[in-house]
């Protein structure tokens, strides 16, 4: 008698070889495609229900499987999915991309044409993104997965991908002005001295500011939050429940609160600009404009503040400031620093500079307002009126 364990190889070999033996390799992926973005690209083809995905890319204008391995730079990325998002990428620089195929552990088949694509900094093109209702969004800020706005009639929203955005209780009707993400709370300031504080962004809590006037920003610097408003307004707490009182030596409203490094930067009507070094003692710095300054962003070693008719100033220690030329005379409302600074204001007016000094106008596709911009995701992001909402990749 034959062993029986004879008999089940030889059983094996005749399904296989019924079954057309070992997995087939798949053919030359369709449909491949590849989008620059900011420090990233994405790509795009055709899936085939039952099929493993490579995409395989190098720094230059081609790349091979398994030629390139040695290139310096070179990646893989097994299992992709369409579209897939490549991130970690240096803008200015050309990479290559392709696209191959296995089938249930088969050889990976032959790989797709080289695409070539070159990451750029995202803001100089923008296109109408998904609205997100109906009531005017005035803050945003990126927390490193989530975008959570705020804006009027106490509304709070939150989102993974600028696209689907949930709303939270605020338990106010205060319009909310200012957010920030520090020290793993969130803290929120509006109207009527409304403090919200949440770590969580879903549940949120009042807390107690001592005062009714409008609170127009917040920050977050040497352990302890700063928010600023009307009539020279400014309060400090450590844990953002507890509010003190400080002094500013202004009647000025003041409109955006900063930092540079270790120096607290609060910037308000008139041109005001006050600095300190401790969030209790404020002097005056002379901004070089008398309009009113809006917004703060830090980034590339500069600190720039935006405002009415165009506004822009900056400075690269925080105590000394010189204005730019905006090649504006519309509001700026807000300011935002990614890969660069980003600018934007009334009649869809967009800025962008690498450095804070020179400034050049983008393509904002809109003539509305824009109220507040973040950068996330690779992603910028302006607010509208009325849940409008623009994006840049």
């Amino acid at each position: 008698m034959k062993n029986p364990l004879a008999w089940f190889a030889v059983l094996i070999t005749l399904l296989l070889s019924a079954c057309g033996g070992s997995p087939s390799v798949p053919g030359v992926p369709t449909g491949v495609s590849v989008t620059a973005g900011d420090s990233r690209a994405v790509v795009s083809f055709t899936q085939e229900a039952g099929l493993e995905y490579w995409v395989f890319y190098a720094p230059g204008d081609t790349v091979s499987f398994p030629g390139s391995m040695q290139v310096d730079g070179y990646r893989s990325v097994r299992l992709a999915k369409s579209p897939q998002a490549i991130t970690g990428l240096t803008n200015g620089t050309q990479y290559a991309f392709i696209v191959a195929a296995s089938n249930s552990g088969s050889k990976a088949g032959p790989t797709s044409a080289a695409v070539a694509v070159t990451p750029r900094p995202a803001g100089s093109t923008w296109s109408a993104g998904t609205a997100t209702g109906t009531v005017t969004l005035n803050a945003l800020v990126f927390d490193g997965t989530r975008f959570v706005a705020v804006g009027d009639a106490g509304t709070i929203l939150v989102s993974a991908d600028a696209v689907t955005w949930t709303p939270a209780t605020s338990g106010t009707s205060a319009n909310l002005l200012a957010i920030t993400f520090a020290g793993s709370r969130y803290v929120a300031v509006g109207t009527g001295g409304t403090v919200l504080v949440s770590t969580d962004r879903v549940t949120w809590s009042a807390a107690g500011s001592g005062t009714a006037v409008s609170l127009n920003g917040i920050a977050y610097l040497l352990g302890q939050y700063y928010a600023v408003g009307d009539g020279g307004t400014l309060l400090r707490s450590t844990d953002a429940g507890t509010w003190i009182a400080t002094a500013t030596g202004t009647t000025a409203a003041l409109y955006a609160a900063g930092a540079y490094g270790d120096r607290a930067v609060v910037v308000g009507a008139g041109g005001t600009l006050l600095t300190s070094s401790n969030l209790t003692d404020w002097a005056p710095a002379s901004s070089g404009t008398t309009a009113a300054l809006r917004a703060l962003a830090q980034g590339n070693g500069r600190v720039v503040a935006v405002g009415d008719g165009g506004a822009l100033t900056g400075s690269a220690d925080g105590l000394s400031w010189a204005p730019a030329a905006s090649g504006t005379g519309s509001a700026l409302r807000a300011v935002g620093y990614g890969s660069r600074y980003v600018a934007v204001g009334a009649g869809g007016t967009v800025l962008t500079s690498t450095d804070g000094l020179t400034w050049a106008a983008a393509t904002s596709g809109t003539t509305v307002s824009l109220g507040a911009t973040s950068f996330g995701l690779n992603t910028y992001l302006a607010t509208g009126p009325a849940g409008a909402l623009f994006v840049s990749q």
